[in-house]
């Protein structure tokens, strides 16, 4: 169901805007009422930011079982295998594409996948902490930096398919961000 209402959404977004589209034409596009949109959805803009493939609980579930000695490096090697599950979802794969070019425009969506992103962290890091025995800030700083890994991944993966580059994955963008933040973090470019 929330694939469908996505994908509804998407179309709409892309062919009329965000500001003029509405959650009852989302749910009419989609074949739902607008008690099943809202079962589904918060907000038209969360519409198109669903997770459908679970990534986030399977992230959450990373964090709880990550070592207290390796918990980046545990975070890293799930997202690295979720990215190849993601590239080998076509639709999933044109979506999210779609997707991260509206929000590229549109402030509102933006708001909402920062909004999202900044959830995420959070729950990351806690679990991080109470199951993995970080101490809060460390806990902290280990989920927000994966976190602007992650979207540092979409944000080139994006520029790239625009670029023309076709022959690209998101699991070869991953290792790369992967291997520029670890430098970064060194206190530069090497």
């Amino acid at each position: 169901m929330t694939r469908a209402i996505a994908n509804a959404a998407v179309e709409l977004f892309e062919r009329d805007g965000v500001a003029a589209t509405t959650v009852d034409d989302i749910a009419a596009a989609a074949g739902i009422s607008r008690t099943t949109f809202f079962r589904h959805c918060s907000s038209k803009e969360a519409a198109v930011l669903v997770d459908d493939a679970g990534l986030e609980a399977e992230l959450i579930g990373v964090a709880a079982r990550a070592s207290a000695a390796h918990p980046r490096q545990d975070l890293e090697e799930a997202w690295e295998a979720m990215t190849a599950v993601f590239d080998a979802d076509p639709e999933g794969h044109n979506r999210f594409l779609r997707v991260r070019r509206l929000m590229n425009h549109n402030h509102s969506l933006l708001a909402a996948g920062l909004q999202l992103e900044a959830g995420l962290s959070e729950r990351i890091g806690a679990a991080l902490h109470e199951q993995a025995g970080l101490t809060e800030l460390d806990a902290r700083a280990v989920a927000a930096c994966f976190a602007v890994a992650m979207r540092l991944t979409f944000d080139e993966w994006v520029r790239r398919v625009d670029a023309g580059l076709t022959d690209i994955t998101l699991r070869m963008v991953y290792r790369e961000v992967r291997d520029a933040v670890a430098r970064a973090a060194d206190g530069g470019t090497r």
